[in-house]
């Protein structure tokens, strides 16, 4: 549990969070990583997975890790388009599973990426880099019979395999020399009664705070039914959890609540359980000004801190269902918001 009083942080936590700057791990990273992602000063920005959107909303075959190599000058020329827009930090999912490469997906067995797909990740983080961003944040969002949010038991095989992408992955953003955190399961807070989510939660938990401690991660993200994950993560992360949280914020009147209603609720959850961490907006709706005023009001009135933002290309009414827009290139409703 963290111990800051509510609504504000020690001077010597708030000089952490926003210079960047951190205490020593736990104990000794396995890499030399440049720095954090969760306390970097580095300003918002967007999720960027894929390069291209056809109209009839196919985007597979454009992976910006997995098809790299197929459109490095368009995904340059991308990434300055994102900088000179403002953005200082990008979010780039990481998409794995047993089985062949898909243009988005990559092949994990046996527990790594092969050769192509790490060149082409630390081919990204170099453009990344050059292209002036500050920062990042790799996701992981295992697929297919990879995704243990779908296991009926816990299988011990594909969690070793995730766990070995999981590594592979840090140490290639670790060297990178960019500043970055890593989310180590896309929206995997677990909900209630999940019991063999929960298993792979504190399992790779525990796993990664004894190889890396905890200070680059935000552990698992919550989607919008956060509230209802919320009352599970002290069981998740025991008494170590992480000094950032992340949650994704898609409102919808009248649904599953605005931005606003939902921030205010998680806000409410983490107050019941004592958890008083900063936070990261790590998916919204695509450069929506409704978000930006509700997360914008939401944090004033709950005095939690928003950390950073990171959209989503994804329209409120967009057709789409993974991404509307490729590049992501607008971010004017949100910087205008302070994000």
């Amino acid at each position: 549990m963290l111990t800051r009083a509510r609504g504000s942080l020690t001077a010597l936590a708030l000089v952490l969070l926003l210079t960047g700057a951190h205490l020593p791990p736990e104990r000794p990273p396995a890499d030399s990583a440049r720095g954090l992602g969760p306390g970097a000063s580095a300003g918002g920005g967007s999720n960027y997975f894929t390069y291209q959107v056809d109209v009839d909303c196919e985007r597979e075959p454009y992976g910006v890790v997995n098809s790299y190599d197929r459109a490095p000058g368009v995904i340059g020329r991308q990434l300055g388009q994102m900088a000179r827009a403002g953005q200082k930090r990008l979010r780039i999912p990481v998409y794995h599973h047993r089985g062949p490469d898909s243009g988005t997906v990559m092949d994990s067995t046996g527990g790594r990426l092969d050769a192509s797909n790490v060149r082409n990740l630390t081919a990204l983080l170099g453009a990344v880099k050059a292209a002036g961003f500050e920062a990042v944040e790799v996701g992981f969002f295992p697929q297919d019979a990879n995704d243990p949010t779908g296991w009926a038991t816990f299988d011990q095989g594909l969690y070793e395999e995730n766990w070995g992408v999981v590594r592979q992955v840090r140490s290639v953003v670790a060297h990178s020399g960019l500043a970055y955190t890593l989310d180590l399961l896309n929206e995997g807070a677990p909900p209630e009664g999940e019991k063999v989510w929960l298993r792979y939660d504190k399992t790779l938990w525990e796993d990664y705070r004894r190889a890396f401690g905890v200070r680059d991660t935000v552990g698992f993200s919550m989607t919008v039914w956060i509230a209802g994950r919320v009352p599970q993560l002290p069981e998740v992360y025991g008494n170590t959890p992480p000094s950032v949280l992340e949650i994704h914020l898609y409102g919808q009147e009248g649904q599953n609540g605005t931005e606003y209603q939902q921030f205010m609720a998680a806000d409410e959850a983490l107050d019941e359980i004592g958890y008083e961490q900063p936070l990261i907006v790590g998916e919204v709706y695509y450069n929506d000004t409704v978000a930006a005023d509700g997360i914008r009001r939401a944090g004033a009135d709950a005095r939690r801190p928003v950390l950073h933002l990171t959209q989503w290309p994804i329209l409120r009414k967009g057709k789409c269902p993974a991404a509307d827009v490729a590049p992501p290139i607008a971010y004017d409703a949100y910087a205008a918001a302070g994000f």
